[in-house]
Order: structure tokens, then C-alpha cells, then sequence
């Protein structure tokens, strides 16, 4: 230092030379093992700088978001106070925490201080989205919940009561119901009725009542005034009592028709043995079904599969080594590592497949081919780059391909021979299926799941019937069912798809068959919000209506209810919740955990060094243009009045003057 005396380079120094010059500084998060460092090759050791951490003494990683670092070394990050992270890796004080972000059962309004989730509503994934509302008529015991199976109190909104502090029963004709809770609804002044059901104010009494029941209940207005039966009778003055075997002591107000519980059939539910509505009903509620072992019926009927028989089946069974396997019979079961299912029916939109194993274990690798008999050169190749799938349990494995697939055939192997014993291949999630959830005259008539004569809408010329979804959805196709055995029941009609902006995005006609069930079929996906049938001559005789789609992100779930995490990359995810992929720095099935690999924050670093690295450039090429567009001037000038001191003297002065601006 005084040219008089040698000192020698401390740690994190070297010097490679001979002279009195100061050591070298080892590069950033580098230092050397020993003083009297020779070559940059000794500062082997990491020393990590703040907003750094090592985990080998080898090598530096940043510090991830939601952590900080303020001093120099290899100790790790300390993670922010609870509910606070950073807007940026390498924070180097805690002062960077000071952004909100909230843990599951809070939320942030103003991404600074996060509250806890209020009653009623819940949240399950962290960050500062608003907490979900909790499904209609429930309501959870505390603020804060984390899930949806927190709202499991019941809680009526105004309009409906409840018997049984488990679920809500809009309140009928004649009675309102302006506050919430469970109580029952009140009845209307007397002589006086509502024009609808699930009225929520005194008020809405406003129609007169001349007709007395019996059983003193009010009456109902459809135009004329008619008798209201109470639970458990029916007939046109309410005189006759519901059949013992009717499901909920409830049955159809005018014949007595009814679901069946448990032991019990026939269409008033009066003969026992067997299984309710068997051989005229489809269940779409799993409590209707038995789930005994060995029971001679299957939980769904054929064709029908899903946790509530919700999903249609279009393979419910495939011919293989002179076998039929038939779905949910594991006496059928194959070995085999491919099958074809071909369904033999028009094109299908096809969502996913569920494969049923003995055990699942050694099924990987799978592929698929998609064709349309129907068409020429319509195959498809579902690849591993296309194919999404999991493990479901032990023995299934579900799995779909990005994109939309119209097809009647589906070609499927996998890795090793396993014991197949039922395919399930979706056609189409069913996004609306109760229409008595409307209101709409005479809507009562219509009961999900139920094909019967007795319970169908007739509609005249004019009429048109408008089903709202509640969210957007891809659409596939509307079945309706018809009664196809009165002559007048067939009228031409179409069916309209609607966009979230009134507009018609396709239409469909079709005139009356002898056939139960008349498909409207979309040949290619729409985003539509609602579905109108509208009666163009004749009369239709509605049954009932379901309507095929699948979700548009980030909705998931049976009835695209449910909203994909955050931290799903792009906010996709499966029919049941699981991400595809992670955001960088996110992993597990919700993405829920933090990844500790550097490897996306190198990869995120040398994306923005590649930016600065083209912006550099850009600015080189910018300055490149502007001499070249000078030196052309020069040379024009030089050609004209030869005078080249003064141009290279003027042009030099522009660029300096430009310089310095």
C-alpha cells in the first residue's frame, strides 16, 4: 500500500501479476477458501451477497419471492411475516415484504393487509383474491374457512324455508319469506295468493284467491286459480294422500306419480322389491340407488356413469377376444394393453375416458386415436404432448387430449398388459340438467331425470323456452326428450345458442320424429351462455332437456361452477381441480407448495437478461442507422457542390448537438 511493504490479499481477493496494484475482487457471491489468492480460479467458494443464499457453498440462489435477506453469507432467506411476500426475488431488507399475501380463509381488497374470509364465504388457495361465496342456502360456523365443505350449515336466502335445517324448499304459491334463515315461509293475507313461487314480500300477494281447499292451504294463480296441495297429497282439491313409498313423502299434485325410495317402484311407488324407478327412470342422485355389495343393479343404469350418473357413457361396452366387457362387471375383465370402443351413433364431442383396471399400478404411456367413420381422412392422433391424464384411486386412470374431437370411434393402448375391466367414454360434461330450477309457467311439470309421459311441458306456436347457464361454456349438443307418442306433440322447433351478448351464435332446426330423444348437434364449439328452444308451428311436448358442454377456463367442476387456482399456469386445470401445470416457483397437484429449484429463476433471469441483451442491441442498431443515414448525406453533398469539409463539419456538429440533447 506505501510501495515499501507487501500485504497479502485478503479473502474474497487475488492478484495474478507482479507490481504494488490493489488485489482483485472475486466476482460477485465468490470468495476464496484462503488469503494469498493467486487466480480468479480460487474464489471457488460461494459468499453470497444479500437477497442471496447457498445451499452448497458452491453456488448462489436468489431469494424467492415471500423471502428476504439483508446480510452477507450462505445462511437461507427468512420468509416474510404471515400474510406478506415481496413483488420481487432477491428482496434485501424486510421492508420488502410489503406487499399482501394472503394464506388460505383471507383475502386482500387493497394488496396490502389481508381479512379474514367473512361467514358465508371461503377460500382454499392462497393469494388476495376475494373469498368464493359459499353455495346457495349455506353458510359456514366462522369466519376464515379454508374450503367449500365448510359451508355445510344451512342458511335460506329470502323465498325459501327449511324443514329440516339440511336443505331449502322454495316457498310455495301463497306464502313469502323476506328474511334469511330456515323459518317457515309466512302465509299470505287471506284470499290472497302469489302470481310465483319463492315470493319474498307481503307484497306479492297481490292476487285474489276465491277457490277454498282442502286442508285451508292457499291456492295457486296460473290464470285461474287452483288449489296448492301440501306435502304428501295431491288431486284437484288436495283430498288424496301420497303413496308411502314416495321419495321425501312428496309426489306429482295431480296424479300422484312420484320418485321412489329405496325397496320400492311402480309409477305411485306402491309395490316393493327391487330397485326404485327401475326400467323408467335414469338416476341422476346417487341417494336413489342402492350401493349394496352384490346388489343385482348397478348404482347407474347403463349408459349413465359418474358419482351422481351424471356423465352419459357412449361405450358402455366393447367386444375383445370373443368377451363382452360390460362396464361395472369385473367378472368380464380382459387382459389387454389396447381396445377399440365404436359406438355406432352420430359424432360425439368427446371431453375425457376413464379406464377401470384391477390395479392401475403399471398403466402408463397412454395413446389415443380419435375417427369419424363418417368422414374421409377425419382421424386424429392424440399424442403425449396433447394427452392429460391422472390416476383416480387404485384401479382408474382418466385421461383427455387438448382440442376438440367430433368422432364415433376412439382407438386406446398403454404400456404393459393390465386387466381391463370397464371404459367409460365421456360424451360431453352435461353443464344444465334441472330445468325446474326456473321459473316458468307451469315449469313444476318438469322434473330432472324423470321421462314419463305425465311430466311434460307442452309448448305452443310462439313460445319460446330460455335456459340461462351459469357461466359461459363450450358447447356439444342439447338433447331433448320428447313424448313422440301424440301426434300433436311434434312440432318443428329450433334450438338457438346464445352468447353472454344476446347474440345468436348458431341455430338449429328440427321437425317432429317418431323417436324419444331428438338431438341438436353442434358440429364445431361456440362459447354460449343460454339456450333457447323456440316453437316455430305446432306443439312441442318437452320432457326434458340436457345440455351438453365443457367448461371455458378457468371454471371447472360439474356444473363449471368452481374457479381453477391462480397458480395453474394460465389457470387451467382438470375437471376435478388438479393443475395441468405450475406457474414458475409453484408445485404440487394445486400448485399450492413453493418450489425451492432456482432452476425457473435462472431461466426467469436469463429471460430478462436476454431483454436488456436485445434492447442493447436495438439501441447499437438505432445509432448504426443514424451515421449511415449522415454518411449518405455527406456523399450527396460531396457529388453537388464538392465542398466535403463543410458537410463532415455540419453533419458532425448534428450528431454532437444530438448527443448532447
Amino acid at each position: 500500500m506505501d510501495n515499501m511493504s507487501c500485504s497479502v490479499c485478503p479473502n474474497g481477493t487475488y492478484k495474478n501479476f507482479t507490481g504494488n496494484q490493489p488485489c482483485v475482487k472475486c466476482p460477485m457471491n465468490r470468495t476464496t477458501t484462503n488469503v494469498g489468492a493467486i487466480d480468479i480460479s480460487n474464489c471457488s467458494f460461494a459468499h453470497c451477497e444479500p437477497g442471496f443464499y447457498s445451499s452448497d457453498n458452491i453456488s448462489c440462489s436468489i431469494c424467492l419471492n415471500g423471502t428476504y435477506k439483508e446480510f452477507t453469507g450462505n445462511q437461507p432467506c427468512l420468509e416474510c411475516p404471515r400474510n406478506k411476500t415481496t413483488t420481487v426475488f432477491g428482496a434485501t431488507d424486510i421492508s420488502y415484504c410489503s406487499f399482501a399475501h394472503c394464506e388460505p380463509g383471507f383475502y386482500s381488497e387493497d394488496n396490502i393487509s389481508c381479512s379474514a374470509c367473512t361467514n358465508g364465504t371461503y377460500k382454499q388457495f392462497p393469494g388476495n383474491q376475494l373469498c368464493l361465496k359459499c353455495p346457495l342456502h349455506k353458510t359456514t360456523s366462522n369466519v376464515g374457512s379454508t374450503e367449500i365443505n365448510k359451508c355445510s350449515f344451512t342458511h335460506c336466502e329470502p323465498g325459501f324455508y327449511s324443514r329440516d335445517n339440511i336443505s331449502c324448499s322454495v316457498c310455495p304459491n301463497g306464502t313469502y319469506k323476506n328474511f334469511t334463515g330456515n323459518q317457515p315461509c309466512s302465509k299470505c293475507p287471506m284470499n290472497k295468493t302469489t302470481r310465483e313461487v319463492g315470493g319474498t314480500d307481503i307484497s306479492n300477494c297481490s292476487l285474489d284467491c276465491p277457490t277454498i281447499c282442502v286442508k285451508n292451504d292457499p291456492c295457486k294463480y296460473t290464470g285461474t286459480s287452483s288449489c296448492v296441495c301440501p306435502t304428501g297429497y295431491y288431486g284437484p282439491q288436495c283430498s288424496k294422500r301420497c303413496s308411502p313409498g314416495c321419495l321425501d313423502d312428496s309426489c306429482n299434485k295431480m296424479n300422484g306419480t312420484c320418485p321412489c325410495k329405496e325397496g320400492y317402484f311402480d309409477e305411485k311407488c306402491l309395490k316393493t322389491g327391487g330397485l326404485a324407478h327401475a326400467n323408467q327412470w335414469i338416476s341422476h342422485c346417487k341417494e336413489n340407488c342402492s350401493k349394496e355389495i352384490n346388489f343385482k343393479f348397478d348404482l347407474c343404469y347403463m349408459g349413465w356413469f359418474g358419482d351422481s350418473c351424471q356423465y352419459r357413457d357412449l361405450g358402455v361396452e366393447a367386444i375383445m377376444d370373443d368377451k363382452v366387457l360390460n362396464d361395472n362387471d369385473h367378472s368380464t375383465c380382459v387382459k389387454r394393453n389396447n381396445i377399440t370402443i365404436d359406438w355406432q351413433l352420430e359424432i360425439q364431442a368427446i371431453t375425457w375416458i376413464r379406464l377401470v383396471f384391477t390395479n392401475n399400478d403399471d398403466v402408463r404411456e397412454i395413446t389415443a386415436f380419435y375417427f369419424n367413420n363418417n368422414a374421409t381422412n377425419a382421424s386424429l392422433d392424440c399424442n403425449s404432448v396433447d394427452m392429460r391424464y391422472r390416476k383416480v384411486g387404485n384401479t382408474s386412470m382418466d385421461f383427455h387430449c387438448d382440442g376438440s374431437y367430433f368422432v364415433t370411434t376412439v382407438q386406446i393402448s398403454w404400456q404393459s398388459e393390465s386387466l381391463l375391466c370397464s371404459v367409460h367414454v365421456n360424451g360431453a360434461r352435461k353443464v344444465r340438467w334441472s330445468l325446474s330450477e326456473y321459473k316458468w309457467i307451469n315449469i313444476e311439470t318438469l322434473t330432472d331425470g324423470y321421462y314419463g309421459r305425465d311430466g311434460c311441458l307442452t309448448m305452443n306456436s310462439g313460445i319460446t323456452l330460455e335456459l340461462l347457464l351459469w357461466h359461459e361454456v363450450y358447447s356439444a349438443q342439447v338433447l331433448l326428450y320428447t313424448d313422440f307418442l301424440r301426434d300433436d306433440g311434434r312440432g318443428l322447433y329450433s334450438v338457438e345458442l346464445i352468447d353472454a351478448y344476446g347474440k345468436i351464435q348458431s341455430k338449429m332446426f328440427s321437425s317432429g320424429k317418431d323417436v324419444f330423444v331428438q338431438t341438436a348437434f353442434f358440429n364445431s364449439f361456440f362459447v354460449f351462455r343460454s339456450v333457447n328452444i323456440r316453437v316455430l308451428s305446432g306443439k312441442l311436448d318437452i320432457c326434458e332437456v340436457e345440455i351438453y358442454g365443457d367448461c371455458i377456463s378457468p371454471y371447472y367442476g360439474y356444473s363449471c361452477l368452481d374457479i381453477c387456482y391462480l397458480a395453474c399456469l394460465h389457470q387451467d386445470c382438470t375437471y376435478s381441480g388438479e393443475c395441468y401445470e405450475c406457474t414458475p416457483g409453484r408445485t404440487g397437484t394445486y400448485c399450492e407448495d413453493r418450489s425451492y429449484n432456482s432452476t425457473d429463476f435462472v431461466t426467469e433471469a436469463a429471460r430478462q437478461s436476454s431483454t436488456v441483451a436485445r434492447f442493447s442491441v436495438a439501441k447499437v442498431k438505432s445509432a448504426i442507422n443514424k451515421y449511415v443515414v449522415i454518411l449518405i448525406v455527406c456523399v450527396l453533398t460531396l457529388l453537388t457542390i464538392f465542398v466535403g469539409k463543410t458537410c463532415f463539419s455540419s453533419q458532425s456538429d448534428q450528431v454532437f448537438s444530438e448527443e448532447e440533447e
